[in-house]
C-alpha cells in the first residue's frame, strides 16, 4: 500500500474542499532527450547549460516544501540524461515530497534505476503507445524503443511490487493506436502497472509553433491526427471510432481495471478527440498545480508566458501567496484557450469531483495482487503487426 503522510493527506483534503493550495508541481529538470517522438518537440530545445545544478534544485525542493506542495513529477525531456538524478530525487524526498519520475525508459540501465530507487523514489511513469514494436519505434523515431521501454517497465514492476510504489504506463492516444487502447489496459495490469491515457495534441499547421510557447512542446503531424484529410473517410467515422473505444475504456474502469484517469477526464478526452474542443472549465493552473522549467523559471503551465518571479528569487514564497500573483494567475488562466494535459486537467477533474478523487485514491493505495510477469513473458506480448 502506498505510504501517504498525515501532512500530505491533509493537503489533499484541503485541495479537494477548497482548491486553493498547491498539491502538485511538474518540474522539467531538462529538455534534453534521447528520442524525437512524433508528437513532441521539446527535444529541440535541450541545453545543459540552462539547467539548474543539484545544489540549486535543493533550494527549489525546500521552497516547494515550504509552500505545501505534496507531490512533484520530475520529467523532461528525459530526466535520466542527468547523471545527478539520484541526488536530485533525494532532495525532494528528504523534504517529505512524494516524487514521480517520468521517463521513456528506453536507454536506462538497471544501475541507473537502482540508484534512483535507493534514493527513495517509488513512483514512475513510463511511456508506451503500442504493443507493436515496429509501431512504437516509428512513433519514437528510434529503433529499439519498444524493447528498451518494456525491459525498464518489467524491471521496475518487480522492484515496486509490494513496496508501496506505483508504476504508471503513460500512453498518448492517436490515430496510430486508438484501437489498441483496451489491450494496452490489459497489458498494464499484467505487468503490475496502472495506465494513464492522454489524447494527442498537435499543432494545426507546420508553422504554428512560432506563435506561442506551446509550439515548443507539440508538433504538427497529420499521421497522428484522427481528423487528417489524408486519412479520414468522414467525420462520423472518426466519432464512431472514438466512441467505440472510449465506451470500452470507461466500462473497463468501472469494472476495476487500473485506468488512472478520472471518468470526467476520459469523457472530456473522448469529446476532444471527436471535436477538437477543450473542456469549458476545469483548469486550476497556478493554484492546485504549476510548472517549473529546467532553468528554474516558474509558470502556471506550459502554455503561459514566463512573467512570474523565478523560483530561486528570495521573495518567491511571499510572492506566490500574494494578491498580486493571484490577480495575474487568474487573468492568464482565464484567457487560456485550454488543453488536455492529464497532469493539469485531470488533476482538476479529480479535485472537483468527489467520486473521481476517491476512485484515484483507491487506485493509488490499492496493492496490486498480480505478480509481475517475467521479462521474457512480457516481451512475448509484442504484436508483430504492420504500421
Amino acid at each position: 500500500m502506498a505510504v501517504v503522510t498525515v501532512k500530505q493527506a491533509a493537503r489533499f483534503g484541503r485541495a479537494l474542499l477548497l482548491r486553493d493550495v498547491p498539491v502538485y508541481a511538474h518540474y522539467g529538470i531538462t529538455h534534453r532527450c534521447d528520442l524525437t517522438c512524433k508528437m513532441c518537440g521539446i527535444w529541440r530545445y535541450g541545453n545543459e547549460k540552462e539547467e539548474l545544478s543539484a545544489d540549486e534544485i535543493a533550494i527549489v525542493a525546500q521552497k516547494l516544501a515550504n509552500i505545501g506542495v505534496a507531490q512533484v513529477a520530475i520529467g523532461g525531456g528525459e530526466p535520466f540524461v542527468r547523471k545527478d538524478l539520484p541526488e536530485i530525487a533525494a532532495h525532494f524526498i528528504n523534504r517529505g515530497i512524494r516524487l514521480r519520475v517520468l521517463t521513456n525508459g528506453v536507454d536506462v540501465s538497471r544501475a541507473q534505476l537502482d540508484a534512483v530507487l535507493d534514493a527513495g523514489v517509488k513512483d514512475f511513469s513510463i511511456s508506451l503507445d503500442s504493443l507493436s514494436p515496429a509501431r512504437f519505434d516509428h512513433i519514437c523515431e528510434h529503433e529499439g524503443s519498444w524493447e528498451g521501454a518494456i525491459r525498464t517497465m518489467s524491471y521496475l514492476a518487480h522492484k515496486l511490487h509490494g513496496s508501496g510504489g506505483l508504476g504508471v504506463l503513460n500512453c498518448v492516444v492517436s490515430n496510430l493506436n486508438l484501437e489498441e487502447i483496451p489491450d494496452l489496459i490489459r497489458f498494464a495490469r499484467e505487468i503490475g502497472f496502472a495506465i494513464s491515457l492522454l489524447p494527442v495534441e498537435l499543432l494545426a499547421g507546420p508553422k504554428d509553433g512560432v506563435r506561442n510557447w506551446e509550439g515548443r512542446f507539440i508538433r504538427h503531424n497529420p499521421e497522428l491526427d484522427l481528423h487528417s484529410p489524408e486519412q479520414v473517410v468522414s467525420e462520423q467515422s472518426v466519432a464512431d471510432r472514438v466512441d467505440r473505444v472510449y465506451e470500452k475504456i470507461i466500462s473497463m474502469k468501472r469494472e476495476g481495471w487500473p485506468v488512472f484517469n478520472s471518468t470526467p477526464y476520459l469523457e472530456a478526452s473522448r469529446n476532444y478527440l471527436k471535436t477538437g474542443s477543450f473542456p469549458a472549465e476545469g483548469c486550476d493552473a497556478g493554484r492546485l498545480y504549476f510548472s517549473i522549467s529546467p532553468n528554474g523559471q516558474f509558470t502556471i503551465c506550459h502554455r503561459t508566458q514566463h512573467n512570474y518571479k523565478h523560483i530561486l528569487d528570495p521573495d518567491f514564497e511571499r510572492y506566490f501567496n500574494s494578491e498580486s500573483y493571484e490577480r495575474i494567475r487568474q487573468q492568464e488562466a482565464n484567457e487560456c484557450e485550454g488543453c488536455m494535459r492529464a497532469c493539469w486537467i485531470d488533476t482538476s477533474s479529480i479535485f472537483r469531483n468527489f467520486g473521481g478523487f476517491f476512485d484515484t485514491v483507491k487506485l493509488a493505495l490499492r496493492s496490486n495482487t498480480h505478480a509481475p510477469l517475467p521479462v521474457e513473458e512480457v516481451l512475448k506480448r509484442a504484436r508483430h503487426t504492420p504500421l
